[in-house]
Parts: C-alpha cells; structure tokens; sequence
C-alpha cells in the first residue's frame, strides 16, 4: 500500500493527474490518498475527520478516517514503529488515545515498555516521546503489558501484565509523562480491563479460572472488592452500559452471554440470566446509550445484537440477520461519536466497519481496513 503514498519528486503521471484532480470537490479527491494529501497542502476543505490506528507486530498503523462515510486511507510514514534496535522494533499489544487527542500510548509486550506518541493533529502521523515508561519500580517490575485503558478524563492509565499477573496504574501528566501510581496482584493473567465510566470501578476477566476480578478505584490506587467471581463457560471482554448498571460477560464456551448487575459498592451480583450468542463470543460491546449490545463471535464470524431492558438488563436478541464479520473476530470498538461498529478479525488481518443504525440494528459500510499483518489493537480520536 506505500505505493500509493510516496509521493516522488518529479511529476511523475500520477502527480499530473493530481494537480488536475486538487480543483474538484473533495469528496470526490477524498477517495484518492495521494490526492487527499496535496489537497491538504493547498487549503481545500475536507470531509470532517478523524484518525484510527491500528497496532501490529509491525509497528502501528494510521489511518485518515472519514467520519462520514467510515472510509479509511493509509496516513504516510505507517507503520510507525517503537526502534529498540536499528533493525528490529517493538512490538505493541495495545493502544489507547489520551481524550486530548494529542497522546497515543503503546504497550509493547516484548520489552516491557509504554511508548508515548505524539499525534500531529494535521496528519495523524506519529512522534515517539522518549523515554520509554519501564514497568520497574522499587517494589517490584512488570512484565507482559499486553492491554490497556484509560479513564474518560485522561487522568489514569491502567495497564495489565500477562507474565506478572497484576495490574498498574500510572497518572498521566501535562505533557503526557506516566509516573507509577498502584499496582494490584492477579491469580493469573488479566484479557481486558473495563472501567466505569465515572472511573471508580474497575473489572478484569481472568481466563484461566473464568473469573472476575474487582477493583475500587480512588486517584489511581486499586483495592480489590471482595473474592475473584467466578462464571460458568469461561470470560470474554466485557461490555458495560453507560450507565455503570451492567455487566454483560461473554461466555465462549456455552455459546452465550451472562448479565451481572453491577451494585453501588462494585460487587457484581447475578442478572436476568444467560443469553444465546453465535459459536464462541469472546467480546461484548454496547453502542453510546446502552440500549443495545453487540457480541463478537469467534467461531461463527458474525455479531450477535441485542436489545437491552434498561430496567432489568435482559436482552431480546434483534429479529435482523447477525451481521458478518472478517475471519476470527476477537475484539470491538464502538466509535466515540457512536455512529459506527469497528471489529478486529485476527486471521483474515482486517478491520471491518458497520454503520449502527436508529433501531440498533448494525448494517456493513463496505469499508474494510485491510492489512498484511495481524491486527491487535484498534484505536480511534474522538
């Protein structure tokens, strides 16, 4: 795909056609990235935009994504990579974007680091603000981050280890800087991590013994709640509705998704029951309002949608037909503005795209960021 993006000195044919393309309507020149870049440089407006990135073994990749329409095109520079050698880079598992849109941080597994970027917000391209963030402090080191999130203010990073099993917290500066604030030990290694969205509860499936682990948070210091919960048929990534009322637990193993009522100490007690899913959920999602859940499911492509009970968090399953996904889809992202549904698929290295209609139902863009290699972690500005 670089192909497309180095633009060469001389005026080449495919330049020619450019300058003539710069004077039409740039919705029509948005569909050309080599064209969406010399527009950029010449002033002429754009469809609203927005940047989504993409974590690999590769490094991590940019995209230029049109609000509108979903479509993505390939920022100049990806995959922009973590060095720790001349020849040979990080390799991040996960990414967040600070809310400022200014910061993006990586988690790189293999050399137990967080890198800081620098998002240029003309471009999306990305800057490396060294140094490295080492997971080693007096008390002890950190080794296996491998997923991350951030509470809605920007203020707390989390980030889980797989080797060390526990979790910890940094606070996030000004400038972006992390200082170590918390860490908090696992019975094994932490799949995801799911905040409140008042940032006061944190919740983080445990795979190996299909437990729950439950944490208060108060200025970056974990405290666990109560004993690890344990649930029958194993634990995906969780959804949570707005609203910090529910939990919704995907179970790959029954082929279904548990609901957990969250109470107002954070202890998870049981719901309206289990829910048939797809083959193998492993990742839940709710769209912004919290009135419907999306389920990934692994082993048959495809999202299951629900309708959620705002009252009782019961789920009525939509009467349209599940929506496809790309091969092996293990993670969801709803987009910020809630207008669409991102799902990364592992084995066909993509990321597709659907439109979350006014009834909830999901509905494919047509837009599909495809890659060489396998996606990680998906990201997107606000």
């Amino acid at each position: 795909m670089k192909r497309y993006l180095n633009i060469p000195a001389s005026r080449s044919g495919e330049e020619a056609t450019a300058d003539k393309m710069v004077s039409r309507p740039c919705d029509f020149i948005s569909a050309f990235p080599v064209v969406l870049a010399l527009a950029m440089l010449v002033g002429c407006s754009s469809p609203t935009v927005r940047f989504g990135y993409v974590a690999t073994g590769q490094g991590i990749y940019a995209f230029r994504m049109d609000s509108h329409t979903g479509q993505g095109a390939m920022v100049f520079g990806s995959p922009f990579v973590t060095a720790i050698a001349p020849s040979t880079a990080a390799s991040p598992s996960s990414i967040v974007i600070h809310p400022s849109k200014h910061f993006l941080y990586a988690a790189n597994q293999n050399t137990n680091t967080i890198s800081l970027f620098k998002i240029n917000s003309t471009t999306g391209a990305l800057t490396e603000m060294l140094p490295r963030t080492t997971l080693v402090t007096s008390s002890g080191v950190g080794l296996g981050p491998a997923v991350m999130t951030m509470d809605s203010s920007g203020s707390f990073l989390f980030v889980g280890n797989q080797i060390t099993n526990d979790v910890w917290v940094y606070s996030i500066g000004a400038s972006g800087a992390l200082t170590f604030v918390s860490s908090a030990p696992l019975g094994a290694g932490p799949s995801g991590l799911t905040l409140t969205a008042s940032g006061a509860f944190l919740y983080v499936p445990v795979p190996t013994f299909s437990a729950i682990y439950v944490f208060s948070v108060s200025s970056g210091t974990l405290t666990q709640v109560g004993s690890p919960l344990i649930v029958s048929g194993g634990v995906g990534q969780f959804g949570i509705d707005p609203a910090g009322h529910f939990l919704y637990i995907p179970n790959p193993s029954l082929n279904t998704v548990t609901v957990l009522l969250i109470q107002p100490d954070g202890t998870l007690v049981a719901g309206p029951g289990l829910f048939v899913t797809g083959t193998t959920p492993v990742a839940a999602a709710t769209n912004a309002s919290g009135a419907f859940l999306y389920v990934a499911n692994a082993g048959s492509a495809n999202l299951t949608q629900f309708q959620v009970d705002s009252t009782t968090g019961a789920l009525t399953a939509l009467t349209t037909s599940v929506a496809g996904t790309g091969s092996d889809p293990e993670s969801i992202l709803v987009d910020p503005d809630g207008k669409f549904i991102f799902v990364i698929n592992a084995r066909s290295n993509s990321v597709t795209e659907f439109t979350i209609k006014k009834d909830g139902t999901l509905v494919t863009t047509g837009n599909t960021l495809q890659l060489s290699t396998v996606p990680r972690s998906f990201a997107i500005t606000r």
